[in-house]
C-alpha cells in the first residue's frame, strides 16, 4: 500500500482496475499524468509483452492515450473519470500539454515512482493545505485562472509538478533513466532530482 494515495486506488475498481495495477494508474495520474512503457514495466518487473497488454487494455477502455512526444513513446492518462475518482477532477493533466512539460514531468514523475513512500501531496487541495499550515497565505502561491461558461475556476499549482511535505534533502546523484527514445536508447538527461528543482525555479510561478 502505498500510504499518500490514502486508498485513492480502490476507487478505481470500476475501471476494471484493482491491486498494483490500481496503485500505479493512481501514482502515475496524480504525479504528471504521463508515464512510457518502460517506467510501466519497471514497476511491474514485467517483459514488454505484458507491457503492452496493460497499455492496450488502458487505451481500447480510453483511459488512456498513447502518443509520440518528441522521441518518447508517451502514455498519458485522459479520462476524466480516472481523476475524479481520485478526488483530482480539476487537475489538467489529462489536457495535451507541450513536449517540453510532458519530458518534465515524466522526469520528475520518475523520481516519485523511485521513491513512492515519501509525505507527497498529490492533490491540489493537499499542497493549498500544507502552505497554509506553514504560514504561506495563497497570494503566494503559483496559481492560474481558467476563463470559462462559469466564470472561470482558480487553480493553485496549475503545472502538476510534484510537491512533499517534510521530504528529507535529495542527493543530486547520476542514475540510470527508465525512459527509453522510440528506437530504445536511454533518455540521456540530468537526473529527476535535479529536474525537480530546475522546474521549481524557473522563470514565473510553477505547480
Amino acid at each position: 500500500m502505498i500510504h499518500h494515495l490514502k486508498g485513492r486506488e480502490r476507487a478505481l475498481e470500476p475501471f476494471g482496475l484493482t491491486g498494483r495495477r490500481a496503485e500505479w494508474i493512481a501514482l502515475a495520474g496524480l504525479h504528471g499524468g504521463v508515464f512510457t512503457r518502460s517506467q510501466l514495466s519497471d514497476w511491474f518487473g514485467i517483459d514488454r509483452f505484458k507491457t503492452l497488454r496493460f497499455v492496450q487494455f488502458l487505451t481500447r477502455r480510453r483511459l488512456a492515450a498513447e502518443e509520440t512526444v518528441g522521441d518518447l513513446r508517451v502514455c498519458r492518462i485522459c479520462a476524466r473519470g480516472i481523476y475524479r475518482a481520485s478526488g483530482a477532477e480539476g487537475i489538467r493533466l489529462r489536457r495535451i500539454t507541450a513536449t517540453e512539460v510532458a519530458v518534465r514531468r515524466l522526469l520528475s514523475s520518475d523520481y516519485v515512482i523511485e521513491h513512492p513512500d515519501l509525505p507527497w501531496l498529490p492533490t491540489e487541495a493537499e499542497k493549498v493545505a500544507a502552505f497554509e499550515a506553514l504560514g504561506i497565505e495563497r497570494s503566494a502561491m503559483p496559481v492560474r485562472v481558467y476563463r470559462g461558461a462559469a466564470g472561470g475556476a482558480r487553480r493553485y499549482f496549475p503545472r502538476g509538478m510534484p510537491r512533499g511535505a517534510r521530504l528529507p534533502p535529495r542527493r543530486v546523484r547520476p542514475r540510470r533513466s527508465r525512459l527509453r527514445h522510440l528506437d530504445g536508447a536511454p533518455f540521456v538527461a540530468r537526473p529527476a532530482s535535479a529536474a525537480l528543482g530546475s522546474a521549481e525555479g524557473a522563470a514565473g510561478p510553477v505547480g
